[in-house]
């Protein structure tokens, strides 16, 4: 589903803020403790491909 979280303005006002922002060091763990797996990517385009041909009548 999309959103439209993703369009809002980021506004810092605390020069803090903006100092932290600047100064971040990459992440050292991936965001996701369970990383998709490429058998679940093949399912997935599976069942998306399904869906698109039931809905082509």
């Amino acid at each position: 589903m999309a959103t439209s979280t993703f369009d809002r303005e980021l506004e810092l006002t605390n020069l803090e803020s903006v100092i932290k922002l600047l100064t971040l060091e990459p992440a050292t763990e991936p965001l996701s403790k369970h990383p998709i797996t490429d058998g679940e990517i093949k399912r997935g385009e599976e069942l998306l491909r399904q869906c698109l041909e039931r809905s082509r009548c």
